[in-house]
């Protein structure tokens, strides 16, 4: 059935305001009505200590990855068996495409890439981010109630940790909630509030706008990087108040979607909080509170005493032997881990019908490392895994093996235009998205992969 313009707006106005204006899921459904678009979303996981292309290559077309490349190798996935950490994603296949040899040295290199593996720039933890990351562009360009959202698993004290990965914009660093619960109650705790929600928000509001009135009148008294401060204080009182506002209209939604809240969001176990975000990210999308995730699995510093390994990840990356595994034992169990989480969050999405498909049609998912292949990076190489939503066809993720020529080659790549094809695939304008690599000076840099877009 096709909706007209008019018919839509008809409908949705017989609404009340705070019902339906508000509502991303509404503003998702009348955007399909009028427009026949589905929305878009986007999931960035990240891990620590590398991603080492052999072990996400499969079996069959390794023998690509022991002598140079000088074109783009393009192989189909359906035919081969996948590496044995990554058989969880089986059902996936036809919608993952494992790419190799892009490099990332105009990043920052050794244990770390920080903001450069999101944003294709240099950074570090000491100074603020020069640029957005792609998790907080995209964030920006398809709002929702939280704009964007970021998950860690910490060691079980910390809340919120500001791990120098994604950002909004120049000095404007995004933070990740650690604990799984007050992540909850961030995200989906207007549902555990008692009596009228509507009332308790509008006058929660009230208060907001005396406070943003008083900061108005005192940022006209102070000059530069004093009123510039202040701007930042303004922009939280005001995405405050908008977000109550908006999930007044949402209590059936997410008392619809929320997840259960398990043994695994209170534990004191890390690897436990990581089941719980992904189960918080999953119902998150679902939801329609946010259109933009990052989860970052781990730090140097973390432990997965509890899937058998209670050594950390930086002793790990450095080659030590944690009870009867050895450092690359270690290193398969952690990828295991990480891609069954991966693997029971898209199984979520696959479930929900949306437009002439499902919620994970129109979610494109990124699997990668924060510092590209090792745990002392060069950044040569940066391999990923990207399973591509159809984005109205724009994206050809389609159960693939790409490997680029190798760095300095002609038709080498960068995790710039990784990036810039994200951006594209969403229809996004931008001719290039990060910093070029002032070492492939020769190359043509620009521009996205174009064997990803159709």
């Amino acid at each position: 059935m096709k909706y007209s313009r008019r018919h839509s707006i008809k409908t949705f106005g017989k609404l009340s305001l705070g019902s339906m204006a508000f509502t991303p899921f509404m503003n998702h459904l009348a955007a399909q009505r009028t427009t026949g678009a589905t929305p878009k979303r986007f999931l960035f996981v990240l891990k620590s200590s590398g991603l080492t292309e052999e072990h996400i290559t499969p079996p069959a077309y390794r023998p690509f990855l022991e002598s140079p490349v000088d074109k783009v190798i393009d192989k189909p996935l359906q035919s081969v068996a996948l590496p044995e950490t990554l058989t969880s994603l089986d059902p996936f296949k036809d919608k993952m495409t494992i790419v190799q040899r892009i490099s990332g040295k105009m990043c920052a290199t050794g244990h770390s890439g920080f903001y450069g593996a999101l944003g294709a720039f240099k950074g570090s933890n000491t100074k603020k981010p020069i640029a957005h990351t792609i998790d907080g562009y995209l964030a920006k360009k398809f709002p929702s109630v939280f704009n964007h959202v970021g998950l860690k698993m910490g060691n079980g004290s910390e809340s919120v940790a500001y791990p120098s990965i994604s950002s909004a914009g120049g000095g404007k660093q995004l933070p990740y909630q650690c604990n799984p619960m007050i992540a909850y109650m961030n995200l989906f705790g207007s549902i555990a509030e008692s009596g009228d929600v509507q009332k308790k928000y509008a006058a929660s509001g009230n208060i907001l706008d005396f406070v943003s009135n008083d900061v108005k009148k005192l940022k006209r008294q102070l000059n530069g990087a004093e009123a510039e401060k202040l701007d930042y204080y303004l922009e939280g009182f005001d995405a405050l108040k908008e977000r109550r506002i908006k999930l007044t209209g949402m209590q059936k939604i997410l008392n619809q979607n929320a997840p259960e809240v398990t043994d695994t969001f209170t534990s004191p176990t890390p690897t436990h909080h990581l089941e719980a975000h992904f189960d918080l990210a999953a119902a998150t999308l679902i939801s329609g509170l946010s259109n933009s995730i990052s989860i970052l699995c781990d730090d140097l510093q973390t432990n997965y005493d509890g899937i058998g390994i209670p050594g950390t990840v930086h002793g790990i990356g450095h080659g030590a032997t944690i009870g009867e595994h050895n450092s690359e034992q270690c290193r398969d169990l952690i990828r295991k881990f990480h891609l069954e989480l991966l693997s029971g969050l898209m199984h979520k999405l696959a479930k929900v019908p949306e437009g002439d498909g499902t919620m994970l049609d129109n979610t494109v998912i990124v699997y990668l490392s924060d510092n590209s292949d090792k745990h002392h990076s060069f950044a040569n190489e940066w391999p990923l895994l990207l399973f591509g939503g159809k984005f109205n066809g724009r994206l050809k993720s389609t159960g693939r093996y790409l490997q680029y020529p190798d760095y300095g080659k002609q038709g080498h790549r960068t995790i710039g235009n990784f990036l810039t094809t994200i951006v594209q695939a969403a229809g996004l304008p931008d001719k290039h998205f990060g910093h070029l690599d002032l070492g492939l000076s020769d190359l043509d840099q620009e521009g996205p992969l174009h064997e990803l877009l159709v």
